[in-house]
């Protein structure tokens, strides 16, 4: 574990926003290169990824003060500090998502359904990357294992290792990134005008709310039943899984009719 990446003037800057920071930097180039490929008005759909990357900030923090909000109302001095905690996953997607859809309802130039598919692997990019960030920093750990894949953790005794769910995360998220642009080639449009239906974002969705529910009982802080019960994440994922479920299965029926090949009879 490395959580301090060095000091400069007195202040110390952290491996872990340093390497959240690249992984959206990151992403937010890659999905500036593929606007041309679902033909998006770059200047519009750069203003909603502006305005869209506030609120994704503002969720990832509000999720973080509603998940511990006894510990924030007992000592309300603790929400001006930003080192306290961190930013949350799931809040950051959401926020981003509910702002671009909001922006995009008011838009003429920029689809959202469109937006949604050319930010999807960008998006998990982000989560393969920004996780390394949390190893680093020894959050997010997993539950402590004799398995030949646990890790020694500084804060824990000697003897002691943990399943590196944070790596688990990170190398399943490089795995969804390889199948979503491998769907992707196969379902874009094939002729210019063509009507496209949205397969990646919800394939994204789904595969990410997976991820979370079969790597969770890894995490130390809890049980399934306990996590479903109580964290507003798996609620949404529980939600998600469904809806994203109905939306992909919509599209790839819309799919096969307009990509299916007339029969010529002779």
């Amino acid at each position: 574990m490395h959580p301090t990446l060095f000091h400069i003037l007195g202040l110390r800057i952290d491996t872990y926003s340093v390497i959240w920071f690249i992984a959206l930097s990151l992403a937010i180039v890659w999905v500036i290169k593929r606007l041309p490929l679902y033909g998006l008005d770059e200047y519009e759909s750069r203003r909603i990824m502006a305005v869209s990357f506030f609120f994704m900030l503002l969720g990832a923090r509000s999720f973080e003060y509603i998940q511990n909000w006894n510990q924030y109302m007992a000592n309300p001095s603790l929400f001006l500090d930003i080192n306290r905690g961190g930013v949350h996953e799931f809040g950051a997607l959401s926020g981003a998502f509910l702002s671009s859809l909001l922006m995009c309802t008011f838009s003429k130039k920029v689809s959202f359904l469109k937006l949604c598919d050319a930010a999807a692997p960008p998006a998990i990019l982000t989560i393969a990357i920004g996780r390394w960030g949390c190893f680093m920093n020894g959050c997010c750990v997993g539950i402590p294992t004799r398995s030949f894949l646990g890790v020694h953790f500084p804060f824990d005794r000697a003897g002691i290792f943990r399943h590196p769910v944070q790596i688990y995360y990170s190398i399943i998220a490089f795995v969804i990134v390889g199948i979503l642009l491998a769907v992707e080639k196969r379902v874009l449009p094939r002729q210019k005008g063509e009507r496209h239906y949205s397969v990646v974002a919800p394939l994204a969705i789904i595969l990410y709310s997976m991820m979370r529910l079969f790597v969770a009982p890894l995490r130390n802080h809890g049980t399934m039943a306990r996590l479903i019960s109580r964290s507003l994440t798996y609620r949404g994922v529980m939600i998600a899984l469904p809806l994203m479920s109905l939306w992909l299965a919509y599209s790839l029926s819309k799919l096969k009719t307009v990509h299916e090949v007339p029969t010529i009879h002779r």
